[in-house]
């Protein structure tokens, strides 16, 4: 790290800022709530720069204290609110509207299917799809192996391909 905090905060605050609220949003399913906890995330990276000393470690450090926050946020909100996140990812736009229904229809076909799956098992993939982790970074966050990383992505993914294929049959 360097020696200025306040620019090792920016530079770190830029280059996560998105991955880290994509995988909060995924997982919290509220854009207000995922914004909340990643502006947690980050007021605590900011009182913690200086301990951190190794830079390789802030992405798994930011990751770990995100997942923390929110399974500490659940437990202090027993109700939480679900809230779509079609406007999310219908910020993405397509050339027609026939594009789009069938864009919509198959990311709800996939968020179904993963809210169906074990929470380590949908959460392995948010975490690899929609923040762009390696394994060995998704195994560090979740204390588990690489292997196991390996093996729950695979799994997931051949669950969402057989869900896709039915429904295309169907």
């Amino acid at each position: 790290m360097r020696k200025d905090p306040v620019i090792d905060f920016t530079l770190t605050y830029n280059r996560f800022k998105k991955p880290l609220f994509n995988y909060a949003c995924k997982i919290v399913k509220s854009e207000m709530f995922a914004e909340d906890i990643c502006h947690n995330v980050f007021m605590k990276l900011f009182d913690n720069l200086e301990r951190i000393r190794n830079a390789e470690a802030v992405e798994v450090w930011i990751f770990t204290t995100c997942r923390n926050e929110i399974f500490s946020q659940f437990r202090k909100n027993k109700n939480r609110i679900e809230e779509g996140i079609e406007r999310h990812e219908n910020k993405i736009t397509t050339e027609s509207l026939f594009e789009d229904f069938e864009r919509k229809e198959l990311i709800d076909l996939i968020e179904e299917e993963l809210r169906g799956m074990d929470q380590s098992h949908s959460e392995v993939y948010y975490l690899k799809e929609y923040s762009s982790m390696s394994y060995k970074e998704i195994g560090a966050i979740m204390e588990i192996s690489e292997d196991l990383v390996r093996s729950r992505i695979f799994k997931v993914r051949q669950k969402l391909k057989t869900a896709i294929i039915k429904s295309e049959r169907g």
